[in-house]
């Protein structure tokens, strides 16, 4: 029920689209461009996005979603890669989704320009579909997007306990995303303004659950048996963790191990351990499913078709995923 590929089966032949226009919007005379290219277009992660868009584009009209649609949604996406190539270049990361970055294969000089040629060519492929609307969208997204991130990194840096900030950044970082994705569906499919504001609010509860699960993977073990512990390597205190330490009389003693620099495993392990015995993890799953609740609650309305049954598997499938 859950499996991507059946999930997606109503907008098979849109998501296969997404590929060769994410191509071809994205053509460039230089070969490490080229060659940068083909890699990121072999490795755009679950497409869980643009499935967004084709499945709520196809539910709000109880039919076939339009191909503005998931040219909309190539767009977004391209902003949203945008930031990733950048994130890479801040982390230094060397891997992503398995696969070397672009920092890795060129340097970091190079990965950065990448990034600036992916942006600009969302923002111009924005201006070809001559909608303001969705101009406007593609535009802000990328600010909001950054903003979320540069927070994020105050608030490690501060170590600031404060579930309201943990919500309002990922919404920021993420949702915003997911409530872009859903609001351009509903744009492309003429849907009406009250429709707008349901397909937004849609992605934007969907948006929170998918990042909250991201950030409770970070408190399990990988398939290699080691704990990812990505998020506390930078200091960062998301929602499992966070809710175990405004439950103590004295954090102080645990902020203190977020500041090492590097952080050692073991500090890591322990506070994985903490967000666990803590009932942080528990806590942040009961949080996730009611954004999924959220979801659901207001797709349920929309008139019977197949984009709707995946709309709300696709819910499900946010929640329950397991990478």
């Amino acid at each position: 029920m859950y499996d991507l590929n059946h999930i997606k089966a109503p907008v098979a032949s849109y998501v296969e689209d997404f590929h060769s226009q994410f191509a071809e919007i994205l053509s460039a005379k230089s070969e490490w461009l080229q060659q940068a290219l083909e890699l990121l277009n072999a490795s755009t992660g679950k497409q869980v996005r643009p499935i967004l868009v084709a499945l709520l584009a196809g539910a709000l009209r109880a039919e076939a979603p339009s191909g503005k649609s998931i040219e909309a949604a190539v767009l977004l996406e391209l902003i949203h890669t945008a930031t990733l190539i950048h994130d890479d270049v801040i982390d230094e990361a060397k891997t992503r989704r398995g696969q070397p970055t672009l920092g890795a294969i060129f340097d970091n000089r190079v990965a950065v320009l990448m990034g600036d040629f992916v942006l600009s060519s969302a923002l111009i492929g924005a201006i070809a579909l001559g909608d303001l609307r969705i101009m406007y969208i593609v535009s802000a997204i990328g600010r909001e997007l950054t903003e979320g991130e540069i927070r994020q990194f105050e608030t490690a840096d501060s170590l600031r306990l404060s579930e309201a900030n943990y919500y309002d950044i990922i919404r920021q970082k993420t949702a915003e995303l997911f409530a872009a994705c859903a609001e351009v569906a509903a744009i492309t499919s003429d849907a009406d303004e009250d429709s707008r504001q349901r397909a937004r609010q849609i992605g934007m509860s969907l948006g929170m659950a998918f990042q909250i699960r991201d950030d409770i993977f970070d408190y399990f073990r990988s398939d290699v048996g080691k704990p990812t512990g990505n998020d506390l390597r930078e200091g960062k205190i998301t929602l499992p963790l966070l809710h175990v330490l405004l439950q103590q009389e004295d954090a102080s003693p645990y902020l203190a191990l977020l500041q090492e620099r590097p952080i050692s495993s073991e500090s890591i392990d322990r506070l994985t351990h903490l967000a666990h015995d803590g009932g942080g993890i528990r806590y942040a799953e009961e949080r996730l499913q009611s954004y999924i609740d959220e979801a659901k609650a207001l797709i349920a309305p929309l008139p019977a078709s197949p984009y709707k049954d995946s709309l709300l598997a696709l819910a499900d499938y946010i929640a329950l995923r397991k990478y």
